[in-house]
């Protein structure tokens, strides 16, 4: 009976140990903390649809804002208690409290395309986990919003990557300059996985961008992960 009850729980004690004893994923296939720039390009058009400017920027800090040249959009007044339309499929459920704000600029009338872009590096930097981004492109004849298009993905995703969702999000208009659609607030952001062959799922990241845009061709944003 005695040497039964050892075999019985040798039998135990061996699968523990293996399980303990399973080896890390390989140091190149994990993604790791760190690593997320931001970026934009801009595309400017006057009120023929002619390009006037096209600007692109690297090396914004995680998690600042960053506005237009000479002055981002004014983010007073774009909180939920104050919007004046709501995009169709926002989840109001979500809606984070914000109460950042800048200053205004720039002309009476035109359209514009601003690609704000967060971008995740491994942690050796050797390559690109993902990139996602939030694109807006907005008409305006101050001081109102004429039209208005929000769209996001992941793009440049690593084989390891998985993605689980990428355009959760919400926003809506606030009354900016006395227009009652003169700013529009969108917030935007994704879910992605990194996932090694043999040992699962690692790591979750959850990719976000915030921007608002103003009845005049101003804008603000800010992203992180």
């Amino acid at each position: 009976m005695r040497r039964m009850i050892v075999v019985a729980t040798l039998a135990l004690v061996v699968p523990a140990a293996a399980a303990a004893a399973k080896p890390a994923p390989p140091p190149a296939a994990i993604w790791g903390p760190g690593g997320v720039q931001i970026s934009y390009t801009e595309t400017i058009r006057d009120s023929e649809g002619t390009i006037v400017s096209q600007t692109h920027r690297d090396g914004i800090e995680p998690g600042s804002l960053f506005g237009s040249p000479g002055g981002g959009a004014s983010l007073t007044g774009s909180s939920l208690a104050n919007a004046t339309a709501i995009d169709p499929g926002s989840d109001l459920g979500a809606v984070r409290p914000s109460g950042r704000r800048l200053s205004a600029c720039c002309s009476s009338g035109g359209s514009d395309t601003v690609d704000f872009t967060v971008t995740k590096s491994s942690w050796t930097t050797l390559f690109v986990a993902f990139r996602y981004h939030q694109v807006n492109h907005w008409c305006w004849q101050y001081p109102n919003i004429t039209c208005m298009n929000v769209a996001s993905s992941f793009y440049d995703v690593d084989p390891t990557g998985q993605v689980r969702y990428d355009s959760n999000g919400y926003g809506w208009y606030y009354t900016w300059a006395s227009g009652p659609f003169g700013g529009h607030y969108s917030h935007r952001d994704g879910k992605i996985d990194n996932c090694v062959l043999r040992y699962g799922c690692i790591g979750s990241y959850y990719p976000y961008v915030d921007m608002w845009v103003n009845g005049n061709g101003a804008w603000t944003a800010s992203g992180g992960t």
